[in-house]
């Protein structure tokens, strides 16, 4: 958290922004964990954290709802 923060990421964290999702981004946390959150108007905020693929399917979830 604290190289996402400072803006200094390593190429091994996989900063990038989910397919479909506009102002969604995702990072890597550790082997097998993401951190997804949104950013809206300059201001970040949390959407999902955990294993990969409950990470993913959550923010997709949680997306479309707030889309609906």
């Amino acid at each position: 958290m604290e190289e996402l923060l400072q803006g200094d990421l390593s190429p091994g964290r996989n900063f990038e922004q989910l397919t479909n999702m506009s102002g969604v981004y995702s990072v890597r946390l550790g082997r097998n964990y993401r951190f997804v959150f949104g950013v809206t108007a300059g201001s970040a905020y949390p959407i999902a954290v955990g294993p990969h693929d409950q990470a993913y399917a959550d923010a997709t979830r949680r997306y479309r709802r707030r889309r609906s």
